[in-house]
């Protein structure tokens, strides 16, 4: 049923691009003068539709977009500092530099079921891909490490568990052994 509609959207377009290439290909056959005004003013129609109908598609599209019209402030903060082979994972700012790698780094987080946790992901060096995966091994979010830059990733915990963190993006000979550990731990009642 959900995927009736979009079909049906496209073979109407298919079939109206194929009529409009018919009628172009079959005018242009035989020679004849261009009435120059009247041309402009298909252009101009032509044009006009295009926008009725991409406003249409965006009216319709608009609310469906999976985003909150009110962001909810997260619960718990947790910065996320990667280096070649690391993640340190706190809710302090974390190591801010090789240099303060070996005094802030923490390779663990501690989280809470059924809060709102936000990730802020960053690199000291190279690309990195912070990807957290349930304890039975899917994947259940991921984001970007970026030199220069913070990336947010939000995630609600519902299980508790031991969630791994691993880099999905190559990063090096060890990129293999540059782990984490998200703790996810009971709500206290």
């Amino acid at each position: 049923m959900t995927t009736t509609v979009p079909l049906l959207l496209f073979l109407l377009s298919a079939a109206i691009i194929a009529t409009v290439f018919a009628v172009v290909a079959r005018s242009t056959a035989r020679a004849g003068e261009v009435d120059y005004a009247r041309a402009n003013h298909l252009r101009k129609v032509f044009f006009v539709s295009l926008l009725v109908i991409l406003a249409i598609f965006l009216g319709l599209t608009l609310p469906r977009l999976p985003y909150p019209a009110e962001a909810a402030v997260p619960e718990q903060i947790v910065n996320v500092v990667s280096r070649q082979f690391a993640f340190s994972l706190t809710e302090g700012p974390g190591p801010d530099s090789i240099e303060t790698w070996e005094r802030d780094f923490s390779p663990l987080a501690e989280v809470r079921t059924g809060t709102l946790v936000e990730f802020r992901v960053r690199t000291l060096d190279v690309n990195h891909a912070f990807a957290i995966y349930t304890p039975d091994g899917r994947l259940l979010a991921q984001t970007q490490a970026m030199p220069g830059y913070v990336n947010r990733l939000r995630v609600v915990f519902d299980e508790p568990g031991t969630y791994n963190v691993m880099c999905l993006e190559y990063c090096g000979l060890s990129h293999h052994a540059m782990r984490g550990v998200v703790e996810v731990v009971e709500e206290a009642q």
